[in-house]
């Protein structure tokens, strides 16, 4: 553990001198851990199973991750090097990878997915099977789903950043609602929420401070698109990388890359709306018949072990655990205010969403 330490520690220094020069390299495409695929013909998804049924060791795992490659690859080697499981890696947005599992049908090729809002695997439990980690005793309620089909991994505040340089504190957006002043328009960086998990959580996150059952949720969502000036990105990463490089004035993105990319040097400051804002947990969860079941569960065990948890403060996320506290750099949550936030609402309402979305942004 000591060995991953260092290289989260690594991973944060780099990203500073990352941060001094240009920023819209896109984010790199990880090493590939190439491993002849074995199916250990045992296909069991209950929660505590008899020993006789215990899945077979096959010491490999294919994963699909929608993270940062620069912190999340340490703590896959890390995994790797404790373990002896070989892992092959699969990187991608987190829609991309849940419908290239939904492809992949009764043949799945991965074992775990790892990354995106637990909103997405509410959605998505079709395709999980349930496992109740050994470390779900110390883990957050928040990080618990009631059936086992996933775990939260880490939290994160939905946040707005503004572009120091470029936009006064005065000046600067305090609530959702200014992103609709007429100053900003085509200034404002904003992801693809019917792709990007996290976009999708932040636009939720409007939703509800503005009125779910009403339609006003909706009226303000059409405003906004009608803001964004058709300037919406394919990415999460281009919103931070856009408004730091000064592309976009303001933006809306996730707590850890707005941390991250200030912690480097970035000019960006972070604003937690004033109307309300989510954070809900980052979400890992085994594939519904996978190869490979043994070492998904040790997988799921591994990143969610205090040993793991503990170092998530230095990459700046916070933990899922109880018995772990985040760093006193980071906002305390009893200072950021939140939208009382229906999960199951927004799961039931995702096509829904998506296609006023994609209205709106065909409209305006």
């Amino acid at each position: 553990m000591k060995k991953l330490i260092a290289l989260l520690l690594i991973c944060v220094l780099c990203l500073s001198v990352f941060a001094s020069c240009s920023s819209k390299k896109d984010e790199p495409e990880p090493d590939t851990k190439a491993v002849t695929q074995v199916d250990s013909g045992v296909q069991d998804s209950e929660t505590k199973e008899e020993e006789s049924t215990e899945p077979e060791e096959t010491g490999q795992m294919t994963l699909y991750y929608s993270h940062s490659t620069e912190w999340a690859d340490p703590i896959i080697e890390e995994f790797m090097e404790t373990t002896g499981i070989k892992v092959e890696l699969v990187q991608g947005g987190t829609s991309d990878l849940v419908a290239k599992i939904r492809a992949e049908g009764d043949n799945p090729q991965a074992d775990v997915l790892w990354g995106g809002v637990v909103d997405t695997y509410y959605a998505a439990k079709d395709l999980l099977q349930p496992y109740e980690s050994k470390e779900i005793a110390y883990l957050k309620e928040v990080a618990i789903d009631e059936e086992r089909y996933y775990h939260g991994f880490d939290l994160g505040p939905m946040v707005m950043i503004y572009n120091t340089k470029l936009v006064s504190k005065e000046e600067a957006p305090t609530k959702w609602a200014d992103l609709l002043d007429p100053k900003w328009k085509g200034k404002i960086a904003c992801a693809d929420p019917t792709s990007s998990s996290s976009s999708y959580a932040t636009i939720m996150a409007i939703i509800h401070a503005y009125g779910k059952d009403d339609g006003k949720g909706y009226e303000f969502v059409e405003k906004l698109v009608k803001n964004l000036d058709g300037k919406i990105l394919s990415s999460s990463s281009g919103t931070y990388k856009g408004v730091a490089d000064g592309e976009y004035l303001i933006g809306m993105t996730y707590e850890e890359a707005a941390l991250r990319y200030k912690s480097a040097g970035a000019d960006i400051e972070i604003v937690y709306p004033e109307e309300g804002t989510t954070a809900s947990p980052s979400g890992v969860g085994i594939v519904k018949n996978c190869k490979n079941l043994a070492s998904a569960r040790k997988f799921v065990d591994f990143i969610l072990s205090k040993e793991v948890q503990s170092q998530l403060g230095a990459i700046y996320r916070r933990t899922v655990r109880k018995d772990v506290e985040d760093p006193d750099t980071m906002t305390p949550f009893s200072e950021i205010a939140f939208v009382d936030y229906d999960m199951k609402w927004s799961a039931e309402h995702e096509a829904e969403f998506k296609d006023k979305w994609r209205s709106f942004v065909t409209e305006n």
